[in-house]
C-alpha cells in the first residue's frame, strides 16, 4: 500500500499507453567549468576542485552510460557549452546511446549577473555549439543553479527552445506564460537532486554527505508521492558526485525498484515535450504565470 494512501489521486495529465505517471532521468553535465565562474581568482592559484570537476566527463559518465544501458532507461543530458568544448565526446556518446541533450549555459554563468545583451549573446552561443553537436536544435533548457531570469523565458521562446526545467511549484509540467507567450515548464525539486545531499568541496566541507540508504529512501518516497497524483519524476544528478561508486549504488537500487513497477513512462525530455505538445495534451495543461517584482503587482 501506498505510504501516502490518505492523499486524493489525481490524474492531470494523460501520460502514454495508460501509464499512470512519467520518469525523468536528467545529468548536469557540468565538470570543471562552473569553478571559473564561482571562484575566477581562486583557480589561478589552486586545482583541486577543478580536478574534483574533471572526474565527471573522466571517470563517471562511462559508469553513467554503463548503468543506463544496463537499466535500459532513456536520459536527458545538460550540457553546458564549454564542457562541450573542452569534452568533445560527451554530446555523440550520449546521443549514440538514445539520450536527449538539453541547453545549461555556457559556463554555468549565474543569470542575475547577466543584462539582456549578455543573457542574448550567451545563449545564441550555447544553442550554436549543442545544435552543431546533436544536428539539431536542442528543445529544453535548465537554468545553471535552477535560477531562472524573469526574461530568460522570453527569450528561449525567441530562440526556437520549447521547456525549461528549473522552477519547484509544480508536480506536473506545465505552461508558463509570460508577455507574448508561453513555455513548457518541467518543475525540479532540491529532494531530487544529488548535490543536496552529495556535494562536498572545500566550499561544502562543513556539510555532512548523507549515506546512500539515507538518499535512497528520500527519493523512493518522493517517488510513492508522485505516483500517487500521477506526477512527473525528474531526478537531477551530476556525473562527478553520483557517479562515485557508493551513491551509483543508490541511483541503481533506485532504477530497481522502479523497476517493479508496470506502470511508468520513462522518458527523456525531448519525448514529454513532444507529448505535451500534442493536440489532446497541451490545452489541458495549467496555466502559470511569475510572481511580480513587488508584493503589490498582480
Amino acid at each position: 500500500m501506498s505510504p501516502f494512501a490518505w492523499a486524493t489521486e489525481r490524474a492531470p495529465i494523460v501520460w502514454p499507453d495508460g501509464a499512470r505517471m512519467a520518469v525523468c532521468l536528467t545529468w548536469d553535465v557540468d565538470a570543471e567549468i562552473p569553478q571559473y565562474v564561482r571562484n575566477p581568482e581562486r583557480v589561478t592559484k589552486v586545482v583541486g576542485q577543478l580536478h574534483q570537476g574533471m572526474y565527471g566527463p573522466l571517470v563517471a559518465l562511462p559508469k553513467v552510460f554503463d548503468l543506463l544501458e544496463h537499466h535500459q532507461r532513456p536520459a536527458t543530458f545538460f550540457v553546458p557549452s564549454k564542457v562541450h568544448e573542452r569534452y568533445p565526446f560527451v554530446i555523440p556518446r550520449a546521443i549514440e546511446r538514445g539520450h536527449a541533450i538539453g541547453l545549461h549555459g555556457v559556463v554555468h554563468e549565474p543569470l542575475e549577473e547577466l543584462d539582456e545583451t549578455r543573457e542574448r549573446a550567451l545563449l545564441a552561443e550555447q544553442i550554436d555549439v549543442v545544435s552543431a553537436a546533436t544536428g539539431g536544435t536542442p528543445k529544453s533548457y535548465r537554468s545553471p543553479s535552477w535560477e531562472l531570469g524573469r526574461r530568460t523565458p522570453a527569450l528561449l521562446s525567441e530562440f526556437g527552445i520549447l521547456a525549461e526545467s528549473s522552477l519547484m511549484d509544480a508536480e506536473h509540467p506545465y505552461l508558463l506564460e509570460f508577455d507574448g507567450g508561453e513555455l513548457l515548464q518541467i518543475p525540479i525539486h532540491w529532494l531530487l537532486d544529488d548535490a543536496e545531499y552529495w556535494l562536498h568541496t572545500r566550499d561544502h566541507r562543513m556539510k555532512a554527505i548523507d549515506t546512500p540508504d539515507d538518499v535512497l529512501r528520500t527519493w523512493l518516497l518522493e517517488f510513492e508521492g508522485y505516483r500517487r497524483v500521477g506526477g512527473c519524476y525528474v531526478l537531477t544528478l551530476h556525473p562527478y558526485i553520483s557517479g562515485r561508486w557508493a551513491h551509483m549504488w543508490a541511483v541503481h537500487e533506485l532504477l530497481e525498484t522502479l523497476a517493479r513497477y508496470d506502470d511508468i513512462w520513462w522518458c527523456t525530455f525531448d519525448e514529454l515535450i513532444d507529448h505535451c505538445s500534442t493536440a489532446s495534451v497541451r490545452p489541458t495543461l495549467e496555466r502559470r504565470r511569475s510572481p511580480g517584482a513587488t508584493v503589490t503587482e498582480t
